[in-house]
């Protein structure tokens, strides 16, 4: 009996040894599982331009919207001749977490379209029959397809309807002016989103060169294009690193709208975490701004705004820093498709949103960057940037308030 007992010991002794083994390495295993499997979570999170946008779309599936509201601590800025301007919140703690950041691109009027009364060869429908939709865009899309979000005014209307009649648009006070429709074919939409351009407003003059079944056909065409639109009475809203940004797109040629704004800024601060403004209006031609339109910008920007974005006069107006808050009043022309010889010069203006760890603004950076609105001798309907430093630096130091022309 004993010396059964002797013989058994040693393998009862093994069995547990080798249970202890065991069970003290399944631990580290699963944990080194977890470990991993929120790797893959957070490499999963990580969402191309597109798939952000698409994201925001599925988040707003009643709207196609964006939204936003943050930017009212106390700020340092400062501006330099590059055409950055850095918006630092000093009320930020500062923390050693990587910053997430959002990229906003704007640009101006694009009209991509031939008016009605105007026939000539080489117009811009006749070029667009032609090309591929990525011709027209393609020497600055890199800029568009490496932001978050890209935005621009979508200046005519998009229609295949062949009832559609112009609109009355009456009789100018100068008889030297006459009154312009444009329309284009409606796949040309797709200009827009072949180039990397997320969304447009229609809150413009042209819009209802057609009446109000062109209107309707432009916002078709828009989502058949997958380009988002804003007008008024239609906020949209983009969301990236659980914050969200509002675009408003209006009309402003006078400051009586400032009310219908205003309520719409109210509106949008309850859904987002910061508010943009990108108004149409003013008088076309005009380097400076109107003083009626320096004061509404500067009440909206009172009113919570924070970033305003203009176009309308067809060429650059500067860029104002108020309370902080970026102001341009005008983008002037990026695709004109209104005649062979605008003026040709142009910007991109990119707005980086930097936030804290728990998605407050602690850093806001402006990027100028200089483009002609066509090269070569006549409008071939390409922006493209400037290269020449000479160049770049008098729309730079048009931009920055220290010019009277940036040409």
């Amino acid at each position: 009996m004993k010396k059964n007992i002797i013989v058994i010991l040693p393998i009862i002794l093994s069995v547990i040894t080798v249970a202890i083994f065991f069970n003290l390495s399944v631990k580290p295993m699963d944990t080194a599982t977890n470990v991993l499997g929120q790797k893959e979570t957070m490499s999963q999170n990580k969402n191309s331009k597109k798939n952000t946008i698409g994201n925001a779309t599925q988040n707003n599936s009643n709207s196609k919207s964006i939204g936003s509201n943050t930017g009212n601590s106390s700020d340092e800025s400062k501006s330099s001749s590059s055409g950055q301007t850095t918006t630092k919140d000093s009320s930020t703690v500062a923390t050693t977490a990587p910053a997430n950041t959002i990229k906003l691109s704007f640009v101006g009027d694009c009209l991509c379209a031939t008016d009605e009364n105007t026939s000539y060869e080489n117009c811009f429908n006749d070029v667009a029959k032609a090309k591929n939709p990525s011709y027209f865009l393609e020497k600055v899309n890199s800029y568009f397809l490496n932001d978050d979000f890209t935005i621009a005014d979508c200046e005519n209307v998009y229609s295949d309807s062949k009832k559609l009649k112009v609109s009355d648009k009456g009789q100018y006070a100068d008889p030297n002016v006459r009154a312009f429709w444009f329309k284009s074919p409606a796949k040309n939409a797709k200009i827009l989103s072949a180039g990397g351009i997320d969304m447009v407003s229609i809150s413009n003059n042209h819009i209802n060169d057609y009446g109000l079944e062109g209107h309707e056909d432009t916002r078709k065409a828009l989502d058949a294009a997958n380009v988002k639109w804003g007008e008024e009475g239609k906020i949209v809203y983009f969301e990236k690193h659980n914050f969200k940004i509002a675009v408003i797109c209006v009309s402003m040629y006078g400051d009586y709208v400032l009310p219908t704004i205003q309520s719409a800024l109210k509106k949008a601060e309850k859904k987002s975490d910061f508010q943009i403004i990108y108004f149409h209006g003013g008088t076309e031609g005009l380097h400076e701004p109107e003083s009626w339109k320096v004061n509404a910008c500067h009440t909206l920007i009172d009113s919570g705004a924070d970033l305003i974005i203009g176009d309308h006069p067809h060429v650059l107006q500067p860029l104002e820093k108020y309370k902080n808050k970026t102001i341009i009043y005008s983008m002037g022309n990026f695709i004109f498709g209104g005649n062979r010889h605008p003026e040709n010069r142009t910007i991109i203006y990119q707005h980086t949103i930097t936030l804290t760890s728990n998605n407050k603004v602690s850093k806001e950076t402006g990027d100028i960057i200089p483009c002609y609105v066509y090269t070569g001798d006549t409008n071939n309907w390409q922006p493209a940037p400037i290269k020449d430093k000479a160049t770049k630096k008098k729309v730079l130091s048009f931009m920055n308030g220290k010019r009277k022309s940036p040409l």
